[in-house]
């Protein structure tokens, strides 16, 4: 086991080192999504973990920071939410670190992260995530990931400030579509528009097209769950739509909006409303001290 581990590390390390030379995938006034998997070590006991962050890139003279949006880290069993987030990036996109607040109902914790650029391709990039999660009474966690780093590409972006999404027939029973059903013979959509961009105070009117009533609500993807499931966030609720009838929401405030149906929840939608400047590849070299 032991040259196994060094034969891994030194592979790690080399990764590391040929990627020196290259810009990270961030840039910014971008939106971007973080999710990894790995190990957290607290009291000699070794632990799967695994973090979903969501969140945008603003720049401020020479510095490029994070504006943080929503976000979940598992350790086990246990479900944190992430608030209070903020974070700088460094060294053309290859290094950036953020410190937040990670709770839930039983205590609040302290985390605080570093990442490394290890590899990239045109469209995602991967890094290395370590750091610490520190509870109210300075009981420390360590924890060690491997992320992926993916921009938010919206399939539609709007370019009035109003759309419509249909909820397409048959969503409700998706087991009874046929082939011919399928879109493109591979692939049975539920909304007309699944991943979309807006900018504030936009508003989405959801008209159903299905012969069941669907009932939407704001939430996050639950990561601890194999399958995909959602907890509500209470920003917004549709209530019951009516087979025929439609619900309108406006967003007001930036940002990621993850809107999934409360009785089937293979369906969801994911809303970025953002008005920044073109994004522009980051050039901050700004030391870590």
């Amino acid at each position: 086991m032991k040259y196994v581990a060094l034969l891994m590390l030194a592979f790690v390390g080399v990764m590391i080192f040929t990627s020196q030379d290259a810009s990270g995938q961030l840039s910014a006034n971008k939106a971007f999504s973080l999710t990894g998997n790995g190990y957290a070590t607290s009291n000699n006991v070794i632990s799967d973990t695994n973090i979903d962050l969501s969140f945008l890139t603003t720049k401020t003279k020479n510095t490029v920071g994070f504006n943080f949006q929503s976000g979940t880290l598992t350790v086990e069993e246990r479900e944190l939410t992430i608030s209070d987030f903020s974070g700088s990036v460094f060294s053309n996109g290859k290094i950036f670190r953020f410190t937040s607040t990670a709770s839930d109902s039983d205590d609040e914790f302290t985390l605080k992260a570093l990442g490394r650029l290890v590899d990239k391709t045109t469209t995602d990039s991967i890094y290395s995530l370590s750091g610490t999660l520190v509870d109210s009474n300075k009981a420390t966690t360590k924890f060690v990931y491997t992320t992926k780093i993916s921009e938010y590409t919206p399939k539609t972006i709007a370019s009035k400030s109003d759309i419509t999404i249909k909820i397409l027939e048959g969503s409700a029973n998706p087991h009874e579509r046929t082939y011919q059903d399928q879109t493109a013979g591979f692939r049975f959509n539920y909304f007309s528009e699944d991943r979309i961009m807006l900018t504030p105070g936009g508003k989405i009117t959801f008209v159903n097209e299905d012969t069941s009533s669907h009932n939407l609500k704001s939430g996050t993807a639950n990561t601890a769950s194999r399958h995909k499931t959602f907890n509500p966030d209470d920003k917004f609720s549709s209530g019951e739509i009516l087979p025929g009838k439609s619900w309108s929401v406006t967003f007001d405030e930036p940002g990621f909006y993850r809107l999934y149906d409360e009785n089937y929840q293979w369906m969801d939608i994911t809303v970025f409303v953002f008005d920044a400047p073109s994004s522009q590849q980051i050039k901050s070299n700004k030391p870590l001290n």
